[in-house]
C-alpha cells in the first residue's frame, strides 16, 4: 500500500475527556471499630493477580508491560498475530530492559468503524490499562487524539491521517507518515517511479528513459493528488506520461464497466499503449480494471499498489505490485528470518497484514531496549521522536522527527505469473520529491529534519 492508497480514507478528530473520580476526605471524627478492623484487614492482604509491583505508569509493573493492537480483523487479523511473534521472541531472548516481558492482550477490532474504533480506543485504556497500543493498522484511527491525551505509546502503519497529526506526538509508524496533508502533499517519494525503472532494466529493456506512462487514479481528492504525484516520480526517471486523469469512481461505488477506461489507456499512447501503467485506485478498482486491462491484451508493466496477497496470486497474473517493504520471496536473510518465524507459530499464508504487524512489534521493542528500565509514556514518547528504525533489506529506514511529515521512500516491486510472485525489482530506498517554482525536484530524505515536536 503507498501513501495515495492511504489517503482513500478520512481521518477525524473527536476531543475527549476524562472521567477522573477523586478520593473522598471524610471528617467525621467516629470510626466504628469493626469498619477499622476491616480496613486492616483488607490493608494486610495482597492483592490477588498482579504483576510484580506496581509504578505509577498505567500498564507497566516491574515484570511486564501490558501493550494492545487495534485495526479490523477481517483485513488485519494477522497483523495481531505476527506482532505477537515478534513480542514472544522478544520475551524469551530477554530483550525488554529490567526483566520485563510484554503481556500482549490481543489485536481488538474496529470493524473498520470510526466510531467502534473510539470507542475500542477508550476500553484499551480506560478498561484494559494498557501501556501501548500495537500494532495500530486501521484508516480510521479516531482514537487518535484519545491515545494522545492519555499518553499510550503508538506504533503501527502509518495509513491514517493520526499518524501526520501535527497535534499528535504519541503515535508513530513504521515506514513514517503516508498521508501527510495537501494536494499534492509538500514530499512524496521517488520509489515507485525508480522501481518501475529497475524493473524495465531487469527486462533488458534499457530502463525507464524514453518509455511512455499511463497514470489513473479514482476520482477524489487523493486520487487527484495521487495522480500530480506518480505523474512526477514518472517523470523523474525519464518516461513521457501520456495520460493521467483521476477517472475511476471511487468506493463504495460499484464500477460494472471497465471498457471506457481501458480503451481511453490502450489508445493514450497516439493510438497504441503506453509502456507502463500506474493503477493508483483502491483494490476493488485495482482488481476489475486490473483484470480488463489484461484481457484487453496488455502486455506492458501494470502497477498499483494493493494486490500483493497471496490469495490473489492467479487473479494477479502479470501484475507488478509495489509494497513498502519486502516480501517473503525475497532473499534477502532477514526477510528469510522473519519468515521463518512466521511459519514456525503457524503463519503460513504471508501478506502485507502480517509483516506490517510484526514491524510494527520490532520498531516497539527497538524502542523499549533503548528507553531503558525506568520506563514512562514520556521516555518512551522521546525516544520515539528521535528513532531511526528499519531492518536492513527488508524496511526502511524511517527517520524520525522526520517520519512526523515524510514517509520513507522505500519499496520493493513483485510480480505474479499465476502460481507464485517474484521480487522483479528488489527493496531499495531512494529520494524524495517536492515543488519549487512549480517543478517536481528531488531532495535526499536523510538530510530532512521534519517536524520536531
Amino acid at each position: 500500500m503507498s501513501r495515495h492508497e492511504a489517503r482513500q480514507h478520512h481521518f477525524e478528530h473527536n476531543d475527549s475527556t476524562n472521567d477522573k473520580g477523586e478520593p473522598v476526605k471524610h471528617k467525621r471524627k467516629v470510626v466504628v471499630a469493626a469498619i477499622a478492623a476491616a480496613a486492616l484487614a483488607l490493608a494486610l492482604v495482597p492483592v490477588a493477580g498482579t504483576a510484580g509491583a506496581q509504578s505509577s505508569q498505567r500498564g507497566v509493573t516491574s515484570t511486564e508491560i501490558k501493550v494492545e493492537g487495534l485495526g479490523y480483523s477481517a483485513f488485519y487479523a494477522d497483523a495481531g498475530k505476527a506482532a505477537k511473534v515478534r513480542f514472544d521472541d522478544a520475551n524469551s531472548s530477554g530483550e525488554i530492559p529490567g526483566g520485563r516481558k510484554i503481556n500482549y492482550l490481543g489485536f481488538k477490532d474496529d470493524n473498520s468503524s470510526a466510531d467502534t474504533n473510539l470507542q475500542a480506543g477508550r476500553a484499551m485504556v480506560d478498561q484494559d490499562g494498557v501501556f501501548a497500543a500495537v500494532p495500530v493498522i486501521t484508516p480510521f484511527l479516531q482514537a487518535g487524539s484519545y491515545f494522545q491525551q492519555q499518553k499510550v505509546p503508538t506504533v503501527g502503519w502509518g495509513i491514517s491521517a493520526a499518524y501526520c497529526d501535527s497535534s499528535i506526538t504519541f503515535i508513530f509508524g513504521f515506514t513514517g507518515c503516508l498521508v501527510p496533508p495537501g494536494s499534492p502533499p509538500k514530499y512524496a517519494g521517488n520509489t515507485w517511479g525508480e522501481l518501475v525503472n529497475q524493473q524495465l532494466k531487469a527486462q533488458g529493456k534499457g530502463g525507464a528513459k524514453g518509455k511512455t506512462a499511463a497514470v489513473i487514479a479514482d476520482n477524489n481528492d487523493s486520487g487527484k493528488s495521487g495522480v500530480q504525484v506518480i505523474s512526477a516520480t514518472a517523470e523523474a526517471v525519464g518516461m513521457k506520461v501520456v495520460y493521467q486523469q483521476a477517472a475511476t469512481p471511487p468506493p463504495p461505488a460499484t464500477v460494472t464497466d471497465y471498457s471506457p477506461y481501458v480503451q481511453a489507456l490502450m489508445t493514450s499512447n497516439n493510438g497504441q499503449p503506453p509502456d507502463v501503467i500506474f493503477l493508483v485506485v483502491a483494490q476493488s478498482n485495482v482488481l476489475g480494471l486490473g483484470r480488463a486491462l489484461s484481457q484487453a491484451g496488455f502486455k506492458g508493466i501494470q502497477t498499483n499498489a494493493v494486490a500483493y496477497a497471496p490469495q490473489l496470486t492467479q487473479l494477479a497474473t502479470g501484475w507488478s505490485a509495489f509494497t513498502q517493504f519486502a516480501t517473503p520471496e525475497s532473499t534477502n536473510p532477514n526477510m528469510q528470518q522473519i519468515v521463518q518465524k512466521l511459519n514456525a507459530a503457524g503463519i503460513t499464508q504471508i501478506g502485507q497484514p502480517a509483516l506490517a504487524g510484526y514491524f510494527a512489534a520490532d520498531m516497539f521493542v527497538q524502542a523499549l531496549k533503548k528507553a531503558g528500565k525506568n520506563l514512562t509514556a514520556d521516555s518512551l514518547q522521546k525516544v520515539l521522536s528521535r528513532l531511526t528504525y528499519g531492518i536492513d533489506g527488508v524496511i526502511g529506514p524511517v527517520y524520525y522527527p522526520a517520519g512526523f511529515t515524510e514517509g520513507s521512500p522505500c519499496g520493493q516491486l513483485a510480480t505474479s505469473d499465476g502460481t507464485k510472485w517474484s521480487v522483479t525489482a528488489p527493496f531499495a530506498c531512494y529520494d524524495l520529491l517536492t515543488q519549487k517554482k512549480g517543478k517536481w525536484v528531488t531532495v535526499p530524505y536523510t538530510k530532512l529534519t521534519g517536524a520536531v515536536r
